[in-house]
């Protein structure tokens, strides 16, 4: 009978290391699921941001000449005009804000289109260009509220 309980006893304590395993197991997975997630969250708001200031520099750095871009206003709307000459007429490319994503638009000169024809690029709560003294001032607030203001040097 002494033997019958001391086993008993032994299994209860091999049940009890192994809940216990268990529990720690779990405790380790979720928090390590909830830090994957909050950098996951990091890097794509990172990535956002990064990607338009990127892409926003390449645009004024790859059209880099005299009196091909300007700050606008398009349909009240502050925006980036960047105009090109093609065959028979001139083509405007408007980079904007409008409904809380950044959008691209690429048409005639000649043609009048509403603000939610552009293309979305990425969400923000703002965009803003100014231009003074061969500098372009942008102030971009993403979707998150974080603000980055950066200049681009034209001719």
């Amino acid at each position: 009978m002494k033997a019958n309980r001391s086993h008993t006893i032994d299994s209860l304590f091999v049940v009890f290391l192994f809940a216990v395993f268990i529990f720690l197991a779990l405790i380790i997975i979720g928090s390590g699921a909830a830090a994957y997630k909050k950098t996951a969250a990091q890097m794509e708001d990172r990535f956002d941001r990064q990607t338009c200031i990127s892409y926003i520099t390449a645009k004024i750095r790859s059209n880099n000449e005299a009196d091909k871009i300007s700050v606008v206003d398009f349909n009240g709307v502050n925006a980036l005009c960047i105009s090109d000459d093609f065959g028979e007429g001139v083509y405007n490319t408007y980079i904007y804000l409008y409904d809380g994503v950044i959008r691209e638009l690429f048409c005639s000169a000649e043609v009048s289109l509403g603000l939610d024809a552009g293309s979305a690029l990425t969400s923000a709560s703002r965009l803003n260009f100014s231009y003074s003294d061969g500098l372009y001032e942008i102030t971009l607030i993403d979707a998150n509220d974080k603000s980055t203001v950066f200049y681009v040097n034209s001719l």
